[in-house]
């Protein structure tokens, strides 16, 4: 038993540094996001592009070229990305509020790992607790962004099910014990 639980110890380790690094690159994101925004929204320094015959107006952070890069992430024609002509947006509300989201999710997902990480054994209360806030939060982001997140909250809910009765089971072995 110990040996299982030093497993999950290590691997959740692993996995709250993976969910470190995840949260940090989603800050940054965020941060561009709304640096884009308030950019647009100002009208400092933007550029007008064109996307599916709909003119934007996009912030503009510097040229390369015939290459203009604007915030959080866009590019015009004129330097091929991995074969990707045209535009790729990712600016507006609905993007921000999804990387928001996201970071929520995120949150719980590293509260369940710091957990795993400093007890090892998943069959406790808290545990419990943190997956059933987890697929709380992914059932509101499900109403947010759609499909995935509601498969992904029906999934944490049946490990919690799941790690419910092997509490339960527990309990019982360790009082006949």
């Amino acid at each position: 038993m110990e040996k299982q639980t030093e497993k999950i110890k290590r691997f959740s380790k692993v996995i709250s540094v993976l969910l470190n690094i995840a949260t940090i690159v989603f800050i940054v994101l965020a941060v561009a996001e709304l640096l884009a925004w308030v950019w647009t929204t100002k009208n400092l320094g933007t550029e007008i592009v064109t996307i599916n015959g709909v003119d934007m107006n996009v912030p503009l952070l510097f040229k390369i070229g015939n290459t203009s890069v604007c915030l959080p992430i866009m590019w015009k024609s004129g330097y091929d990305f991995l074969n990707a002509n045209g535009f790729v947006p990712i600016v507006g509300l609905t993007g921000f509020l999804s990387t928001i989201f996201t970071l929520v999710g995120l949150r719980f997902v590293r509260k369940v790992f710091k957990l795993l990480r400093e007890n090892g054994s998943p069959f406790r209360d808290d545990v419990i607790k943190a997956l059933k806030r987890l697929a709380i939060v992914l059932l509101v982001v499900g109403c947010v962004s759609g499909l995935v997140a509601f498969i992904a909250a029906g999934v944490v809910w049946v490990l919690c099910l799941i790690f419910d009765y092997g509490r339960s089971l527990q309990n019982e072995s360790d009082t006949t014990l």
